[in-house]
């Protein structure tokens, strides 16, 4: 009897134990697949990263002289177009003209003075006279010849219009000297400045500006200037030793 009891007394607490519990839970296999192509990639991009560093310490020199020259090309460019806005907006367009034409005349020339003529030949007059005598004679209309020698000065009254048609040969040379500002160029050349500085204003601390700008309409004339001019715009730079 006891031993049926302590059976009967196992498997009653044997059937009231709870089952045990997985210590890992199961992964779907796209999961699995997504876990390691993260990984392959996160391996694949560490490897990347870690060539580009060496590269870069490899190379560093030629990097740095390569930004430099960017550098140095950049601030020569924007300082040549900066100068050249600015002067262009107090330019002045000086020039001479050369004038060579005719000038066409068409006009009515009043002339109303007093003036005295001289006769240079003997002019006959045939004029009608009417002779009155006195105390009551009578009259007699009769014709009187006058001659009017030559050298004789008459005091004359000039009152009429000349009209006068022609033209005039005009050769001159016309200096001409207009400020740009003053013309409807000014504002457009204003704003040009303006928007220029707009553009360069955030790269300004990236750009190496030269001491003078340079101007591309003046070549240079020998080697010499063309080394001092690369020497000045590419900067010196110095490689730090590297401790062994």
């Amino acid at each position: 009897m006891d031993t049926g009891q302590a059976s009967i007394t196992e498997e009653s607490v044997s059937t009231d134990a709870p089952p045990a519990r997985k210590r890992y839970a199961r992964i779907a296999p796209l999961y699995k697949a997504l876990i390691w192509t993260s990984f392959a990639l996160n391996v694949v991009l560490i490897i990347i990263v870690g060539v580009l560093v060496g590269l870069i310490v490899i190379y560093r020199q030629n990097i740095t002289t390569a930004v430099g020259s960017v550098q140095s090309f950049a601030g020569n460019n924007v300082s040549e177009l900066q100068d050249v806005v600015e002067k262009l907006q107090g330019a002045r367009i000086v020039h001479t003209v050369p004038l060579d034409t005719r000038i066409p005349i068409q006009i009515d020339v009043p002339i109303n003075q007093a003036t005295v003529v001289t006769l240079t030949e003997s002019i006959p007059l045939n004029v009608p006279a009417g002779i009155f005598f006195p105390a009551g004679g009578g009259n007699l209309n009769a014709t009187v010849n006058i001659q009017l020698p030559a050298g004789l000065r008459l005091p004359i009254a000039l009152n009429f219009a000349v009209p006068l048609d022609t033209s005039i040969p005009v050769q001159l040379e016309v200096p001409v000297d207009i400020p740009l500002i003053d013309t409807e160029l000014g504002p457009q050349f204003q704003r040009l400045g303006a928007v220029v500085d707009r553009l360069v204003e955030p790269a300004e601390p990236l750009l190496i500006r030269p001491a003078v700008p340079p101007d591309s309409s003046k070549p240079l004339s020998s080697p010499e200037q063309q080394a001092d001019l690369s020497a000045t715009d590419t900067p010196a730079i110095t490689e730090a030793p590297t401790e062994p």
